[in-house]
């Protein structure tokens, strides 16, 4: 295998340059050599600077005396005065890249500008450059965020100098869109690009090396923004990639049948660590490509169990490179546990399958293997845990039998129709080829029985749906539902995977026999949640308070003295009851039925008719409206005087009396039925 290292890699000048200062630092002063924070981020160097006596400190209260090294990262200048105070001689060896950034930012603020700066907000460069502005910078990520920014009037631009160019562009094409204001002058935009051309360099050189190798090594700290940065640039060719520290972090397996390695590494790791892992990386092909010469020599035995490319693939049989320049057949009947009519369902060119060795060699020299002995033999181990554990399986539906489906496991489980979905399946022959997720339910290998339940896991589905949906429910939501049954006594409504009663009294504001009249099973409707019993997983539902109430103006539409048409809908010994119009119902005593004596109301009226009324009087709090039929005769509206019965001509009555008498009916039957609930008067 051959390593080939990209153009641009390791230390860069800032880097080197502060680890000079530092070293210089340590041989010009005897007193105590610190660095707030790593020096550079790679543990390796930081280690080796220790050695040699150059501390770490995280807080510059531990620093009594002695010479502080500033880190390539720059700090804030709040960081300088503070050690100035202390006494503390500073080196400084910040990046020059990140000073002139610094700078930048101080003297844009100075100007009045808003600074923007492109970069990781948690990195400690891009803290100190933040420092520079006062802490008033404004810190973006990527074109995101900076979507989001206000308009500003006076904006500068710069970036952390590890930025990929393409992010930074993309930031200030936004910007430039974003901060300017419609219909007003442009608002002022500067832009300075403060990334480092060696960063560039180093992500230019990768990306490219990336796509002319099989697998992609970045060596560096993985506190290091930069290498991480490399080693997202390499996998976004599609190019396996590794982000290591050291060369023992290497391993073999990454190189197996890579004919070109690549190798890059971040702005802070040094060269003695590249030429380690180089090395390294070498050593490991050599021992892979000598362990490949090894296993052409292997010997197959009938029995275990190896791995395998599919080469080729005919009607009846699939070729399959077994290694040690051997290939093996497996016939079609050993493809799959279930049955099958083409290779082609179970594999393609090109898979890398575990086979079972038949025969190490038949009486044509061949090797006969088996994918579907292998797949039980892993099956069988995965299955027992699954149960025991209660873990869901995948597995496809191969065929319908008698009473469920056979689902191909790498074992043949059956799945029984009842268990297939939560409600009953008609038609199971739709699940064919389909993937499906079960619980096993009965399991014995000794008898090759393996029984699973798919309702099992649908039914945990739903109760979890369920139980969320039951937790976040409110009285007095409005939600959508769908009929799913009607009863006589109202319908059930699903409201996203919970069942509510939805009471035929509450279906609509007039009276409703059955909930067929107003609705139909899988009918969409809105309904609002009236009352939720949590303790046993009951909710009742309202259509009718979701939609106008007819009793809301009834005043307006229906007032004192008019004439009104209705339909008589009940009698009752005291009178009729009437509808306005569906779910306004009024009451006709039977003293104002006319100016006689009227014994039984069904004399005069009869469910069904349609008659004239005059409005007495109307209650819309009490939802009570009273009507009359004799008044609306007596003024020769609407009715004909052919249309009254002759009671006149078949009946002697005392008129003053058939009043008294009617008067305290009326009073009697108004006083009895003030006193009844609407349900128990149409009783």
């Amino acid at each position: 295998m051959e390593v080939k290292r990209a153009a641009s890699a390791g230390f860069c000048f800032g880097v080197k340059r502060a680890i000079e200062l530092a070293l210089q630092a340590r041989a010009e002063n005897t007193g105590r050599i610190f660095t707030l924070g790593p020096l550079i981020h790679n543990p390796q160097v930081v280690r080796l600077l220790a050695e040699k006596g150059i501390e770490v400190i995280q807080d510059l209260a531990a620093a009594a005396e002695g010479t502080l090294v500033i880190r390539s990262h720059g700090v804030e200048p709040e960081v300088l005065a503070a050690a100035q105070e202390l006494g503390l001689k500073v080196v400084d060896a910040t990046c020059p890249f990140v000073k002139r950034a610094q700078e930048l930012a101080r003297d844009l603020t100075e100007q009045g500008y808003t600074v923007v700066v492109v970069g990781d907000r948690e990195h400690p460069e891009v803290r100190g450059i933040v420092g520079w502005t006062g802490g008033r910078a404004q810190v973006v990520e990527g074109p995101e965020e900076a979507a989001r920014l206000p308009l500003l009037p006076r904006v500068g631009v710069i970036a952390q100098t590890t930025q990929p160019l393409d992010n930074f562009e993309a930031v200030v094409a936004v910007l430039r869109r974003r901060l300017v204001k419609e219909g007003e002058a442009p608002s002022e935009l500067r832009v300075f690009s403060t990334i480092c051309h060696a960063t560039a360099e180093r992500q230019q050189a990768a990306r490219e090396l990336a796509a002319q190798v099989d697998v992609m090594v970045v060596v560096g700290g993985y506190d290091s923004a930069n290498t991480r940065k490399l080693a997202a640039i390499c996998r976004e060719s599609g190019t396996p990639t590794y982000h290591i520290e050291t060369a023992d972090q290497l391993k073999s397996e990454w190189f197996a049948g890579a004919r070109v390695a690549g190798l890059t590494a971040g702005a802070s790791t040094p060269d003695w660590i590249i030429e380690e892992v180089e090395r390294r990386m070498k050593e490991l092909a050599e021992n892979a490509q000598e362990e490949m010469q090894m296993a052409d020599f292997r010997t197959l035995r009938g029995g275990e169990i190896v791995k395998g490319v599919v080469v080729a693939i005919d009607q009846n049989e699939v070729l399959v490179d077994v290694g040690g320049k051997t290939e093996g057949v497996i016939p079609l009947r050993e493809l799959s546990c279930c049955e099958i009519s083409s290779p082609h369902e179970v594999v393609s060119v090109g898979d890398e399958i575990d086979v079972w060795v038949v025969k190490a060699e038949d009486h044509e020299g061949r090797v006969i293997l088996s994918k579907g002995r292998a797949d039980a033999e892993k099956a069988w181990v995965k299955l027992q845990e699954a149960f025991e554990k209660g873990t869901p399986v995948e597995g496809v539906v191969r065929e319908v039998v008698k009473g469920g489906v056979i689902v191909d496991l790498g074992v043949r489980a059956f799945l029984p129709a009842s268990l297939v979905d939560r409600g009953y399946v008609e038609d199971l022959t739709k699940y064919l080829g389909q993937k499906v997720t079960c619980k096993v339910i009965e399991l014995n290998r000794a008898r090759k029985k393996v029984v699973l339940s798919r309702k099992a896991i649908l039914e945990e589905e739903y109760q979890r749906k369920r139980e969320e949906l039951f937790n976040s429910l409110q009285e007095g939501a409005v939600v959508r539902g769908v009929v799913r049954r009607l009863t006589s006594f109202g319908a059930f409504v699903d409201i996203g995977g919970l069942d509510g009663l939805l009471h035929i009294s509450e279906i609509a504001w007039h009276r409703v026999n059955h909930p067929a009249e107003v609705l139909k099973v899988g009918q969409e409707i809105e309904v609002k949640v009236i009352k939720i019993d949590r303790e046993n997983g009951k909710i009742s539902l309202s259509r009718k308070q979701v939609i106008p109430d007819p009793w809301d103006t009834v005043a307006e539409k229906y007032p004192v003295g008019s004439l009104v048409e209705a339909k008589v809908v009940r009698l009752a010994p005291f009178g009729a009851f009437v509808e306005l119009e569906p779910g306004v119902e009024g009451l006709v005593h039977i003293s104002h039925f006319a100016d006689w004596h009227v014994e039984k109301p069904e004399d005069v009226l009869n469910e069904g008719d349609r008659v004239t009324l005059r409005v007495l009087s109307v209650d819309p709090t009490g939802r009570r409206i009273r009507l009359s039929l004799r008044d609306a005769i007596r003024k020769g509206e609407d009715v004909a005087g052919d249309e009254q019965r002759t009671i006149e001509d078949s009946m002697t009555v005392d008129y003053a009396s058939a009043v008294a008498t009617a008067e305290t009916e009326e009073d009697a039957g108004e006083t009895a039925a003030i006193g009844l609930p609407d349900d128990e008067i149409s009783d």
